[in-house]
């Protein structure tokens, strides 16, 4: 430390020791490495955590994007033969058959059996159920189940039941239904139990 020379009240002359500032000190510069340091983790740990938050968020947007435009790309009706794509859930109408029954299956009477024969695919990552009273047939305009059990072997072998498909996994089978034989007839898959929106496939 540097002395100074003090002249006291009475005159006489003191040698005094001069303090360095507090700034001049090493404790004052450890203690300032210190804290920048420590600011500068806290903030280097908020960026990463905003970029996680940013990331998911933008995975979150295209998610909620490609979602959209699957229902936006939705036709308002499909024909025999097309395909349907819903959020991952892809099915297709193979075919189309009119039964008028026989001794052992016989229909209301002014009825005909209709069987219609699908495919289901499961497009996305994730497991998807499946379930025939997912699908309605629809005759001039009133949605029924398709509910009817068949006797005949030709039908009733490849009846669709419930299940559940893996990714890319793949299910065929007959749906069966009633109505009458002059009836304007769609099938119809409803996309949510939650909401009113269907798929629409004309079958004749």
């Amino acid at each position: 430390m540097a002395k100074k020379q003090i002249t006291g009240d009475d005159g006489k002359i003191y040698t005094a020791k001069e303090k360095k500032p507090f700034y001049k000190r090493v404790w004052f510069w450890i203690l300032v490495v210190i804290a920048v340091a420590i600011v500068g983790s806290q903030m280097g740990g908020n960026d990463d955590s905003g970029a996680k938050d940013t990331s998911e968020k933008t995975m979150e947007t295209k998610k909620s994007s490609s979602s959209k435009k699957s229902e936006a790309e939705l036709k308002d009706s499909y024909k025999v033969g097309e395909t349907a794509t819903y959020k991952g859930y892809s099915f297709k109408v193979n075919s189309v058959k009119f039964w008028a029954g026989d001794d052992m299956d016989t229909p209301d009477s002014g009825k005909q059996y209709v069987i219609v024969n699908v495919t289901i695919t499961n497009k996305s990552d994730e497991k998807q159920d499946y379930n025939p009273y997912d699908f309605k047939l629809n005759a001039d305009g009133n949605s029924t189940d398709f509910d009817e059990i068949l006797m005949n072997d030709e039908y009733s072998k490849d009846a669709l039941h419930d299940g559940t498909l893996d990714k890319d996994a793949t299910v065929s089978g007959n749906l069966v239904g009633q109505a009458s034989k002059d009836a304007k007839l769609k099938l119809q898959y409803q996309t949510s139990f939650w909401n009113d929106k269907t798929v629409d496939v004309t079958l004749n």
